[in-house]
Parts: C-alpha cells; sequence; structure tokens
C-alpha cells in the first residue's frame, strides 16, 4: 500500500509517534535509548525498540532485527520491536510483508481527523485503534502481531525521559554511562571534590577523568591529597541532560556523611 503524509523527517515521524503512543495508557516513550530511535516502556516493564524511516528500505530492516550473536551470549534488548515509516511503497511492501512475519509490524501515520479535548482536528496520526490493538496483541485490525523475543535481560530504562529529539543525526544519547557522569558531577558539586575512589563506586573509570589521553585531564588536583575538583574543561553533561541532572543532584543531597552511593532508580 502507498501511504503519502506531509512528513519531511524522521524526527517529525518520531514526534507524532512519540505523541500518540504516549497517549496509550501505561506506555512512555524514552527518545534515542536502548540503541532504538525510540523505546516504548509499558509501566509493568514491557519494552518495544522502535527504528524510524522516511522510507522503508533493507537498512531499517537490518537494523531493526537483532544479530543472531545477541541473544546467544544473553545481550540487553526489547521484549518486542517494531518499525515505523512515512509511507510504504509498491517497491517496499514485501519488506513490510517480510518483517510483519518475523513479528516486526511495519506502522505508517495517516491523515484524517481525529479527536482532541479542544474538538475534533485534521492532523497526521498513527491510528489510536491500531496502537491499542497491536499493543494488546489480538492482530484483528493489524496485518501482524509483536513477537515476543524474550530477552534475557531488558534494556536499561533512564532514570527520566531523555528531553531530546528521536530520530535525528548524531543524536544526543542519556546512555547508562551518562548517567554515572551526571552522579559524578552532583557528587563534586556539592561537597566542592571528587575521589578516585567515589568515581570507582559510580561505576567508572577514574583515568577517564584524571588522566584523558587526548586531551588534558577532565578534572585537576584538589586542595588535598586525593581530591580532584571541577574545571573549564569537565564536558558540561549536565547541560545536555538537564533534567537527569536534577535527579542526581537530588540524590546527591541525600547522600549518607559515610560516602556510600545511593542508587538511582526510573
Amino acid at each position: 500500500m502507498t501511504e503519502k503524509t506531509p512528513i519531511k523527517t524522521e524526527a517529525e515521524l518520531c514526534e507524532i509517534f512519540i505523541r500518540d503512543m504516549n497517549a496509550q495508557p501505561g506506555w512512555t516513550c524514552y527518545p534515542e535509548t536502548g540503541g532504538f530511535d525510540i523505546l516504548v516502556v509499558h509501566e509493568e516493564g514491557r519494552q518495544i525498540g522502535v527504528e524510524a524511516k522516511l522510507a522503508l528500505n533493507a537498512k531499517v530492516a537490518d537494523q531493526i532485527m537483532p544479530n543472531p550473536w545477541q541473544y546467544r551470549y544473553g545481550l540487553k534488548g526489547p521484549d518486542h520491536r517494531l518499525v515505523i515509516v512515512s509511507k510504504i511503497s509498491d517497491a517496499s511492501a514485501g519488506i513490510a510483508k517480510l518483517l510483519g512475519f518475523m513479528g516486526v509490524p511495519v506502522l505508517i501515520p495517516r491523515h484524517g481527523t481525529v479527536r482532541i479535548p479542544a474538538g475534533l482536528i485534521e492532523r497526521v496520526h498513527f491510528e489510536d485503534y491500531k496502537l491499542r490493538e497491536l499493543l494488546a496483541g489480538t492482530g484483528y485490525f493489524n496485518d501482524h502481531d509483536l513477537f515476543d523475543w524474550n530477552p534475557e535481560e531488558r534494556c536499561q530504562v533512564p532514570m527520566v525521559v531523555p528531553q531530546v529529539a528521536a530520530g535525528v543525526p548524531s543524536p544526543t544519547r542519556l546512555t547508562p554511562w551518562k548517567e554515572k557522569a551526571l552522579r559524578a558531577l552532583a557528587l563534586m558539586r556539592s561537597q566542592g571534590f571528587i575521589t578516585s575512589r567515589q568515581l570507582k563506586e559510580l561505576g567508572m573509570s577514574p583515568t577517564t577523568w584524571t588522566q584523558h589521553t587526548s586531551t588534558q585531564a577532565w578534572l585537576d588536583k584538589g586542595p588535598a591529597a586525593g581530591q580532584w575538583v571541577e574545571t573549564v574543561r569537565t564536558p558540561a553533561f549536565d547541560k545536555q541532560h538537564p533534567e537527569a541532572y536534577a535527579v542526581a543532584v537530588a540524590v546527591a543531597s541525600l547522600a549518607p556523611k559515610d560516602g556510600t552511593q545511593l542508587e538511582l532508580t526510573a
């Protein structure tokens, strides 16, 4: 089926999907998470990894499918996988059918009338009833169901929903490593310094911060032995993810006086 929409970029396509999927009860979209354009997470833990492309092609089919060795070695992954595209041409209809048979449905938005609190409007949207049926697994309104890949471990969910755009070139991702870096920044600023031991307790290599190989070190030696302090060279991860940094600051303020690190949870 050929579907024409006014969508011009993958970022716009992702924005529409996030808006409509977030409207489904219990589901939350995390942009640029877990190696996907969007990671959709249910409040009970179920996950859907989503790849977006303006046009369906073999590249997106390759991106959405796991490598054979991934589950052999128990790497993290979502329960389900999904592709969203702005259109399916006659030439790509076969790819959509093949992905569907493998349990990876391909969804396209449509232009039409939708009801919002303010009334009826015309806009491009992913049809609500199709999303509901897809998530419920009934398959009545959709050609194919979501296959359960049954991963040994699901993708790590960020502490907050990243306030970044999905589907853009070179996206800014809130990775597990950056969450640790944000905790390090918050702790360092709360006490005026940080130690190598504290960096290790946060799961980070002190070398990355104190002995950077390609540039000058991110931190300088502090006034006391073993202390390291922030410099103008320290990466501004807090500026990239202010919402996550705010959580890290709150956790740092509650840290026990003995230096024990509190855990951050989503």
